[in-house]
């Protein structure tokens, strides 16, 4: 995979995030299971937030642009025990209070993996995270990326993230 050093550094800090706003916000710990490498568009969840990012990184003394993408998908239950958690009330089906919660949530592990990647000599623009909803719906990942799962356990359930990453030639 091109790249693949730089994707495994560019990983770490959504991962780091992502344990930091489960443990603050949502009161859970994500269990880190087995990462794989993704070979299809559709998600393992029922509930995805989408969030765009791009940018430069420092390389051979230069910058090169680099363009990726973090999806955060739940299962319908893990999510509505997310958002009853987070939000201190009961949830049980997908109704207007938590539409946005996904995006919420993907925002502030965007936000938190931001510091860290500046640190590490990356730039980044974010998008506006968009939700998708429903069984077997499909992601549309940026041409050229490569698409790693990354399947956490929490004690409201299974989460997944998914993180692709492109560096310009």
């Amino acid at each position: 995979m091109p790249g693949e050093s730089h994707f495994i550094e560019f990983s770490k800090p959504f991962i780091d995030a992502a344990k930091n706003v489960f443990e603050t916000m949502i009161f859970t710990k994500l269990e880190t299971q087995k990462p794989q490498i993704k070979n299809d568009a559709v998600s393992r969840g029922d509930i995805s937030a989408v969030l765009g990012l791009s940018g430069d990184m420092e390389k051979n003394g230069g910058r090169v642009p680099y363009k990726a993408m973090l999806v955060i998908s739940f299962p319908y239950d893990t999510y509505y025990k997310c958002a009853s958690a987070m939000l201190g009330e009961t949830y049980t089906s997908y109704v207007p209070e938590i539409a946005d919660l996904g995006g919420e949530i993907v925002n502030m592990i965007m936000g938190n993996a931001k510091r860290d990647l500046k640190t590490m000599g990356y730039s980044s623009n974010m998008a506006i995270p968009s939700m998708v909803e429903g069984k077997d719906h499909t992601i549309k990942y940026p041409a050229g990326t490569h698409v790693v799962l990354i399947p956490f356990m929490t004690t409201h359930g299974s989460i997944f993230m998914e993180i692709c990453y492109s560096e310009a030639e």
